[in-house]
């Protein structure tokens, strides 16, 4: 029995990480709308190794400014299945332009946090 128990542990213990070695790969694209400020954005979720679409995933999107650090308080997006294959949309508004870097938080078949600085301007 010790030995059945041992070997099962060891079997779990061997494919954690294999299927925690996939990280997410983030491209954010984002629009600004008519009203100032607001942004419609498509973010492409892929696996970095395999690089294949991600579907089925929950995904949150938090703004913030690297310069100012916790100034801003942007409630984070949530992003919805855009019809292809690891596509998401969402919209965000921001209070100013410049620099930010969006905190892609990632769960589901796939669980990540990923940076991205993107520069917004008129």
């Amino acid at each position: 029995m010790r030995f059945v128990l041992a070997g099962l542990a060891a079997a779990a213990l061997m494919t954690g990480p294999a299927l925690a070695t996939e990280r997410a790969a983030v491209k954010i694209e984002c629009t600004e709308t008519e009203t100032g400020l607001v942004y419609d954005c498509m973010l492409h979720l892929s696996g970095r190794k395999s690089g294949k679409p991600v579907d089925g995933a929950t995904v949150a999107v938090k703004p913030d400014m690297p310069t100012m650090p916790g100034a801003h308080n942007i409630r984070a997006s949530t992003a919805t299945p855009a019809g292809t294959p690891g596509a998401y949309g969402f919209r965000m508004k921001l209070d100013m332009y410049g620099i930010w870097a969006l905190k892609v938080t990632v769960t589901g078949p796939l669980r990540d946090i990923v940076v991205q600085k993107i520069e917004f301007r008129k």
